[in-house]
């Protein structure tokens, strides 16, 4: 098995070492071939314009696409947004590669330091609700054309539906640290281990 992991700054780890990255410590635990390729900043705009040379090249078995909060945050379109995702997934269905939708994490917004942190261009209310719209279309998207996901949100909310801070960077609000990394790598490992995929 050889996955490939393909987005954003959740993906590649800002923040942590990035041998700590979630995609890392999936390889670890599950003792399995795992290329990180996240980049921080990125859009899918970006991912899938290096979609060949980043996954279908290093022909895996699975890619684990995540991608959207850096659109989000400059008010890309939705349809934008999960067309890229789509024409990802399809690539490397064309290729036979097992495409794994990564499902993106709650933002925290009382954690950022609107100091340090750039505004998106609508407002962190709007943001919140474009993102809650986002994964539901995507959740959606994925249902209905059977492809397997990993709910990183849900991962992320508590029992009350509120954002589980603890698993943020200090005064950031959008980066996981180091323990929300390793909660992320156990939930991969888990639809590897529970599922036949």
């Amino acid at each position: 098995m050889k996955i490939v992991c393909i987005g954003d700054s959740l993906t590649e780890g800002l923040s942590v070492d990035k041998e700590n990255s979630w995609p890392m410590t999936l390889a670890k635990l599950g003792k399995m071939k795992v290329i990180n390729r996240g980049i921080s900043g990125d859009t899918t705009t970006g991912m899938i314009s290096r979609f060949y040379h980043d996954v279908i090249d290093y022909q895996p078995t699975h890619s684990i696409i995540m991608g959207g909060h850096n659109d989000l945050w400059w008010d890309t379109p939705l349809n934008s947004i999960l067309s890229n995702i789509y024409s990802m997934a399809k690539q490397s269905v064309h290729h036979q590669i097992t495409p794994i939708i990564g499902i993106p994490t709650p933002i925290y917004i009382e954690g950022i330091n609107h100091d340090t942190v750039w505004k998106p261009r609508t407002g962190y209310e709007i943001l919140q609700n474009r993102l809650s719209e986002f994964i539901h279309f995507l959740k959606g998207m994925v249902e209905e054309n059977r492809w397997h996901f990993i709910d990183f949100y849900s991962l992320y909310m508590d029992e009350d539906q509120y954002v589980n801070h603890r698993y943020f960077v200090k005064t950031d609000g959008i980066h996981p640290n180091e323990k929300g990394h390793q909660a992320m790598a156990h939930l991969a490992l888990n639809l590897f281990e529970n599922k036949s995929i």
